[in-house]
Parts: structure tokens; sequence; C-alpha cells
């Protein structure tokens, strides 16, 4: 037992040792794998002093107690790890989520089970151990690590070590292409922009992605959306089109960017931008807006790479069934293209006018995104049946105290905001209603005012919902996915 939590402890040594060493030498491509983003020069560095040091430091002290055989390192590099994983218990009260994968979880847990029994298994020394025995191996330890640090942050000085670690990260970019998505085997929906108006440094604005058929549809494209699109890696060609809910600027922002990134991508043919009275509008001021950045783009590549024919957006303007009613009731077909059936569902967002939802219906699935609305009794009918209900929601509560903190401080146009957004949009009780009404597998939430970032703020914001709800129900992020396997009534979800 005591030879197997040896070598248990010394491989804990030498994988704290690879991370170590990642962190020196690439620090942007391990800190992916703990959902960090280091900011310009200041942030390298101490990804690599942090980050470097404290899994280095871990890894000396694993390995100095494997080879020793003294319990002083092993308690110490216990103690540390258990503040890591006290750390993370912390992370999951407040923010909802540990930082990391199960995968890596499990790591740091078992190297923690490594250490204690390894420690426990080695007791009190029975003979004293002369003091320079005792600190030779330290020593030798610590000229090693001396050595390392030297040697490394001389090769990382070197423009020749520089330019090859750039070579392997430029190499890893360009291979990525995200495919996946696409793949015809379900109707899949990616949350591309999870939160409203209000600033979120996790989210971007209302955006919402639908794969089906080989194609991918994307509903309302607020700002910062289009980056996630990118950061995905999904073949930006193979876009179907553009489905507006409505006007407003958090779901129309990033319009310009994502024509550029999909012609860039390689769009075959101007992009297709489908929405109500006034969509030809929009697309026109887009297109007048980037016409000169068109010209520079393929005056300077060339006609192959950027094509004139290619560039710009076209608007298609859907118009409602029948003669507007009180109680905006009224449906139209958006387009059919193969298996793949897309409805605009007139919704009620006063005055805001004309507001949409969609269904797609796609091989015996189907998703309905809500746009913005307040509660709605006649989408029950349109969502009938639906797997999935994407439904935008406001905390009241949330609101009245961002209200009330405005008024509090003076801050009097904020205040009357605060207020009057509370009247034209759904709340998450009322969305639960609705979508048990209309039979809907799974409500997801998006569009949330104000974002529910960190568990405390979840928790507050669904507050209620449980009783309400009686279906399956769930608050997305930014990259939140939606599968919805053919022939099957599953319903997965997972992460882009």
């Amino acid at each position: 037992m005591i030879l197997v939590s040896r070598i248990l402890v010394g491989l804990v040594a030498v994988l704290f040792a690879v991370i170590g060493i990642e962190f020196w030498v690439v620090p942007e491509q391990a800190a992916q794998q703990f959902g960090i983003e280091a900011v310009r020069g200041l942030g390298l560095v101490n990804l690599r002093a942090d980050l470097g040091g404290l899994f280095l430091g871990l890894a000396l002290l694993c390995g100095a107690g494997a080879w020793t055989k003294r319990r002083a390192g092993l308690i110490a590099a216990a103690v540390i790890l258990a503040a890591v994983i006290g750390g993370r218990a912390a992370g999951w009260l407040v923010d909802g989520g540990v930082g990391i994968g199960s995968r890596e979880l499990a790591l740091e847990l078992g190297a923690l089970v490594a250490l204690v029994l390894y420690a426990r298994s080695l007791g009190a020394p029975s003979d004293p151990v002369p003091a320079h025995e005792t600190h030779k191996p330290l020593k030798i330890a610590l000229a090693a690590l001396a050595v390392l640090i030297v040697a490394s942050a001389a090769a990382l000085l070197t423009p020749a070590v520089q330019q090859s670690i750039f070579d392997k990260a430029a190499m890893q970019l360009s291979a990525r292409t995200n495919t996946a998505p696409l793949v015809d085997d379900a109707l899949r929906v990616a949350i591309a922009g999870s939160s409203a108006p209000l600033p979120s440094a996790s989210r971007a604005k209302a955006s919402v992605v639908v794969f089906a058929g080989g194609k991918f549809w994307v509903v309302d494209s607020g700002p910062e959306s289009v980056e996630n699109l990118v950061l995905w890696g999904i073949p930006l060609s193979k876009i179907g089109g553009v489905l507006i809910t409505h006007f407003h600027s958090d779901h129309i922002g990033d319009l310009g960017e994502l024509q550029l990134q999909t012609w860039a991508g390689g769009r075959e043919k101007p992009l297709a931008v489908y929405g109500g009275p006034g969509v030809d509008s929009l697309v026109g001021g887009f297109n007048m807006a980037y016409r000169l950045d068109q010209g520079y783009r393929t005056a300077h590549h060339g006609e192959k790479v950027m094509p004139s024919a290619a560039w710009g957006m076209t608007a298609h303007t859907v118009t409602l069934d029948g003669a507007p009613t009180p109680a905006k009731d009224r449906t139209g077909l958006v387009l059919e293209d193969g298996d793949l059936r897309i409805t605009a569902i007139e919704v009620d967002h006063a005055p805001i006018e004309p507001a949409y939802a969609y269904r797609f219906d796609y091989k015996g699935r189907s998703v309905v995104v809500s746009g913005d609305l307040k509660y709605h009794a006649p989408l029950i009918q349109s969502a009938a049946g639906a797997d999935i209900l994407v439904s935008e929601a406001i905390s009241r509560s949330m609101t009245k105290s961002l209200e009330s903190a405005a008024h509090s401080v003076g801050r009097g146009r904020t205040e009357a905001i605060m207020h009057d957004v509370q009247d034209y949009h759904i709340s998450p009780e009322e969305a639960a209603r609705l979508a048990n009404d209309a039979s809907v597998k799974l409500l997801v939430y998006y569009h949330l005012l104000p974002a529910p970032d960190g568990f405390l703020a979840r928790r507050l914001f669904a507050n209620g919902v449980n009783g309400v709800r009686r279906g399956d129900w769930t608050i997305a992020d930014d990259g939140s996915l939606y599968t919805l396997p053919l022939g099957s009534e599953e319903v997965r979800i997972g992460k882009m």
C-alpha cells in the first residue's frame, strides 16, 4: 500500500510539474483549460507567476515527500490542495460552478486522497534521521528547480522559441473547424447571446442559433454575439439566414458584423434577413454603412477572396396571415427549406410593432424562440407540443431593486427606464405557466433581465418557477447547447 501511494504521489508531482511548465511556456493555452483569459502582458505575467508557481510548488512538495518519505512536504501539499478544492466549493455555492471540468476536479480530489493516504501510511519516524540526510534531497530538488526556471526563462526570451510556440498555436487555431452541430442527426439550439441590454461581462446580447439540415439560422444578432459564433469555430459559410424578432438595438446591433464574418467565411451569396415590415430599412441601413468597408476589402484581397456578388444582405419581409386583430394571434410562413419549416408568430411587445416569435419544425422535432413579449396567451397554441421554448424573462423584483437604487442615488433617467421595462416583458413564472399550457418539454430562459450572474442571483431570478413549472426548465448561458435527436423525444443539455 505504501509503495502504491508513493508511486501515485510521484505521478501527481510529475503532473503538477507539467502543468506548471505549461503555464510558464504557453500561459494562454494552459489558461484555457481553467476557463481563464489573460488580459495583455500583465495578465500573462500573473499566469506564469501565480499559477505556474503554484503548480511547480506543489510538484516540488509532492516530489520531495515521495523521495524523502517525510510527511512535512506531503502535508503541506495536501493543505494547499484542500484550500484549492475549498475555494471551488465556495465558488459553487456563490457562482454556481467549480470553474473546471469533472475530469480535472477528479484529478484534484484524487491527488488530495493520494497525499493523505501516503502521509498516513508513513506514520511517525521510528528512528531519527540525521539533519544532513533529510535536507540533502530537498537541496537537490531546489537546485533542479532553479536550473529549470533559468533554462525556461532563457528559452522563452529566444525569438526562435517564441516563433515556434506561436506557429504551433496558429496551426491549432487554423485547423479548428466545428462541424459537429451541423451533422444532420438532430435539431440543435445554441445560445449565442443570453443577456438583455444591461451589461454582463460573461453574456452577449440576445441571439439564438438553430442548426438543421446542415445549415444554421440566427434569430436576432445582439451586440457581441457574433464573437461567440467565431469562437465556436462553426463554418460561417453554412448560414441559412437571419430572422429578426423586432428592431430593438439589443437584437440587431451585431447584424453588420454577422454579415461581414459570414462573407469572409465563404458565404456564396448575400445574406438573407427575414423580419416584419421595416426589415428593408434595417437591412438597407446596414448595407449603406458597410458599403465603403466592402470596397476596401474587395480591392485589397481581390474578388476571389472577397467577392462583391456575395457581399451584403437581402431583406425579406415576413407578412402574417389575415388582418390584424386585437389579440395579436396571427402566424405566417417564413420559409420551407427541405424538411425545415420556419413559422413567424405574432407576439405582444407593445408599443413595439412588429414583434415576432419564430417556430422551427424539423423532422418531428421543434423549437420556438419567443423574442421579447409580455405574457401572450395566443403563443400557447402556436408553441403547442414544442420540444423547447426559448423564452425571454425579466425578474421584476430584481428590476425593481435596480429602480429603487437608481432613485436613491439620483439617477432619474435610469430609474425611469428600469420602471418602464417591467410592463412589456414576461416574468419567469409567467413563462413557466405558458410553457405548461403549451405542453413544452423544456423551457429555456434567455434575454435575462437583469443577467443572473452567480449562484445566488440565479436562485433569486428563478424564485417561484418550481412552484409553477410542471416540466423541465433551465437558465441559459452563452454557449448553452440543446440537442433534439431525430426519431426520439430526448432533450439533451450541453455546451458548445
